[in-house]
């Protein structure tokens, strides 16, 4: 018994001993906790965060990302709201983009406490500005420009849902203008029953450092000086032979022109004979494509073109890289009226393809898009074509975010110009997405049906065997 007493006392003081030691484990432990806690607080949100959201709206392109490596001048950027006045998620945003360079300056700044504010930077609401700390050139990003509305069940429903979200390519793009010393000019074509220029295609030359203006070739007598791209935006009526002559002295002098063409029948011989002159000839009807179509739309006449990767305005694409258009006309190659003259298409068709007509089908591969280019004694003068303009409509752009169409266009518009920037940054959808099941056929019964069902009567013989042993 005694003997018991004094093992019992000779292992109380290896115990406490333990517990002493488990004890400064755990506080160890605790503090360990909360050093790497306020440690990691400290870092920038985009070190520390994932980004989880529906089609990634907080991650950032590689081409924002290389611009702001590149990026020489400091730039302030300023976010004038009242407190909890800015949408989390373009809160999120511009604090994961500033955190990214150490040339950006980030600033939030409430106009309520601070009304002076408003007077400093020269605007009347809320809003995001960009400022040059160098030069003081500035540009205002209106809240309503990043998060963008779809309106069109409004009168029908009396609701407006979010349709894309751009704030990355808003303030990309802002840097880019503040930091330019010059800019480039996109000229319209009006007067031929031209559509309207689409919203999201506009933005984007916007953010590449280029404006737009309109204008009527047979009111204005010729083409300005500092026009930098020539648009035709689907025209349904042809030009006149004053205008052709105009658009054929503008290219002489190394200028740049752009064909979208209209999904409608129209008759354009004086563009024809302009094209044919740049060695792209123009092909009678429609192109159907039994090979490269989208299925779920049901239509051969809507094409996933091939992105030819040896050209430079689609030269940054890969296989898995999709374009869009429907209803698109086809070229193939002509003869150039100069030997100066080089032409290559950019977008074609697969060689399934078919030129429709309501009296013929022409197998063959068509070009659905293809520049033409000319050495001139004041520059590199293009030609480019664009077999449809719904590569930019905005009903295709903002219904399909991941489709590389918008950044084909403004790889395209300012290819050669040294005034404008290629920053060709998509919007993102915000667009609610469903997960449906399109005819599953034999295999959607197997993972749908057969699988559980089988599953459920394994586990159903196994219980009443383990219930018999």
């Amino acid at each position: 018994m005694e003997n018991e007493k004094k093992t019992e006392s000779s292992k109380a003081p290896r115990r406490s001993l333990r517990n002493g030691y488990l004890a400064g484990l755990s506080v160890l432990a605790v503090a360990l906790a909360v050093a790497v806690n306020l440690v990691v607080g400290q870092l920038p949100s985009n070190v520390t965060e994932f980004d989880l959201s529906s089609n990634q709206l907080y991650s950032i392109s590689d081409t924002s990302k290389e611009y702001l490596a590149n990026l020489t001048d400091e730039i302030e950027i300023v976010v004038l709201s009242e407190e909890d006045g800015v949408d989390q998620r373009i809160e999120k945003f511009i604090t994961r983009y500033a955190a990214l360079s150490d040339k950006i300056t980030l600033t939030w700044i409430d106009p309520v406490m601070n009304p002076s504010a408003l007077t400093e930077y020269n605007v009347s609401g809320s809003c995001v500005v960009v400022q040059n700390s160098a030069t003081g050139k500035q540009e205002t990003i209106p809240f309503s420009d990043m998060i963008t509305y779809d309106y069109s069940s409004y009168y029908y429903t009396g609701q407006v849902t979010e349709s894309a979200f751009d704030c990355e390519g808003q303030l990309t793009g802002a840097i880019e203008k503040v930091t330019s010393d010059s800019q480039a000019t996109a000229y319209l074509l009006t007067n031929h029953g031209e559509e309207t220029f689409p919203t999201q295609a506009q933005k984007m030359l916007d953010r590449s450092n280029m404006a737009t203006e309109e204008l009527n070739l047979l009111l204005q007598g010729s083409i300005p000086e500092d026009c930098s791209l020539l648009i035709s935006y689907a025209p349904t009526q042809d030009l006149e032979q004053t205008e052709l002559e105009l658009v054929r002295e503008y290219l002489a002098n190394g200028g740049h022109v752009m064909l979208l063409e209209g999904q409608q029948e129209a008759a354009l011989p004086n563009w024809e004979a302009l094209l044919r002159e740049y060695g792209i000839e123009r092909v009678d009807g429609y192109i159907a494509d039994q090979q490269r179509f989208f299925a779920q739309s049901g239509s051969y006449y809507a094409i996933f073109p091939v992105l030819d990767a040896g050209n430079s305005i689609t030269a940054e694409f890969g296989s898995n890289d999709l374009a869009l258009v429907y209803n698109s006309r086809g070229y193939q190659q002509g003869s150039p009226s100069r030997d100066t003259i080089t032409v290559s298409p950019f977008m074609t068709s697969s060689d399934a393809a078919v030129a429709v007509t309501s009296d013929s089908q022409t197998e063959g591969t068509y070009w659905l898009g293809a520049c033409a280019s000319e050495e001139t004694d004041a520059g590199t003068a293009k030609l480019l074509v664009f077999g449809s303009s719904s590569l930019i409509d905005d009903s295709l752009t903002t219904q399909y975010s991941t489709l590389v169409n918008l950044t084909v266009f403004t790889n395209a518009a300012t290819d050669g110009i040294k005034e404008g920037s290629n920053l060709s940054i998509p919007t993102k959808s915000l667009a609610v997405s469903y997960n449906t099941i399109r005819a599953g056929g034999l295999w959607g019964i197997v993972f749908v049906a057969v699988i559980p069902v089988a599953l459920l009567l394994f586990g159903l013989v196994r219980w009443m065997k383990r219930r018999k042993q």
